[in-house]
């Protein structure tokens, strides 16, 4: 019977754990970026309340198209998400896009 030292415990979860999670070689920086945003914008749809497959970026064109009572919030939010977009993924329309990213999806 080998013992482990406390000492050794942590260091051995912690190897097994990074080899659970190592991407390939060939896995772009920009494509964990674009997979963590994803995995935020699904997470942060469902804290709000939203359908559990949707993003918020689409949830977000979904709630300018609809209007009503709310309808000034869900412009700003789409202002803010497409100044990032546009910004830093150099990407125009992301919401409008998102959404019919969605509809797609649901085929």
């Amino acid at each position: 019977m080998t013992y482990q030292t406390p000492t050794d415990r942590p260091l051995r979860l912690l190897d097994r754990f990074t080899a659970t999670i190592a991407l390939p070689p060939d896995v772009l920086d920009e494509e964990v970026t674009v997979l963590a945003l994803f995995r935020l914008s699904l997470l942060l749809n469902r804290a709000t309340g939203g359908v559990p497959d949707m993003t918020f970026s689409a949830r977000t064109a979904l709630g300018c198209a609809r209007g009503g009572i709310r309808g000034p919030l869900w412009h700003l939010s789409r202002m803010i998400i497409d100044a990032y977009c546009r910004a830093f993924r150099r990407e125009i329309g992301h919401c409008v896009t998102a959404l019919a990213n969605y509809h797609r999806r649901r085929g």
